[in-house]
């Protein structure tokens, strides 16, 4: 499974991703991720607890983080986690081959710089254009897509008062809109906040699970369907071996029935 997250930097996706792994670490509905190797698992896990003390995390940015699925505590899927920075006024469009192959992509934005800065806004819709573009080349996989905004503990707004949603979702409304009028895509908005009390951090990687799984098992069975063209016998065996996460993968929903969608 390919996860592709792509921001600007200075987003957080460094103290996402260390907080992310914290969470999924011990498991969540049976499901959970920990890395192939120590180095990265002590890595990771020293970030979450730096980002907890509220500093930041330490360590060198890695492009490609490989990760396992678990479930029930048994190894069942590689996970290639890969982290894409967005350059102000670039065009990405060397982006567009990791997208488009990607089994699930979170597009990050800092909320309360997006809400002050139009210049970044801009930077944000033309990524989101990157995006969107990828997505209109892909085949008829259900692929998931998330808009991470972090931060969104320092916005301003009234106590316990939810994030203003109509603005942080403007510099993305072309692909939402391409998203919600295409059949295999599904998006979600994840409001986040990374640091001594996170929030939302577990949203997007179970959204992209939830889908990227039960779609993955729909196609399979598509292809083994009687009366289709002979599958391949690795198509067979991939059945086999991610049948038993499909009745799971599909229960994770009722984690996420409060979560925006489109």
């Amino acid at each position: 499974m390919d996860v592709v997250m792509l921001g600007p930097g200075g987003v957080g996706k460094d103290s996402y991703l260390a907080l992310m792994y914290a969470a999924m670490r011990d498991g969540i509905q049976g499901f959970g991720l920990c890395a192939r190797e120590a180095s990265l698992h002590e890595e990771l896990t020293s970030a979450a607890e730096e980002v907890l003390r509220g500093r930041s995390p330490g360590g060198g940015r890695r492009e490609v983080l490989e990760l396992v699925l678990h479930h029930r505590g048994r190894a069942v899927l590689p996970v290639r986690w890969r982290d894409h920075r967005y350059g102000a006024g670039g065009t990405g469009v060397g982006l567009l081959p990791g997208l488009a192959r990607a089994d699930g992509i979170m597009l990050f934005a800092d909320a309360p710089r997006l809400l002050g800065d139009d210049r970044y806004r801009a930077d944000l819709h033309r990524m989101a254009a990157v995006a969107q573009g990828a997505l209109a080349g892909r085949d008829g996989r259900l692929t998931p897509l998330v808009l991470v905004f972090t931060k969104c503990d320092r916005l301003a707004s009234g106590a316990g008062a939810p994030a203003p949603l109509d603005p942080l979702l403007a510099p993305f409304e072309d692909v939402i809109a391409k998203v919600a009028a295409t059949e295999n895509l599904r998006g979600a908005v994840a409001l986040v906040a990374c640091g001594r009390e996170p929030a939302g951090v577990t949203v997007p990687v179970l959204w992209i699970l939830h889908h990227a799984i039960v779609g993955r098992g729909l196609a399979l069975h598509a292809a083994l369907t009687p009366g289709r063209a002979l599958a391949p016998a690795d198509k067979a065996a991939e059945y086999e071996r991610l049948e038993p996460l499909f009745a799971p993968a599909e229960r994770l929903v009722t984690l996420l029935s409060h979560v925006p969608s489109f």
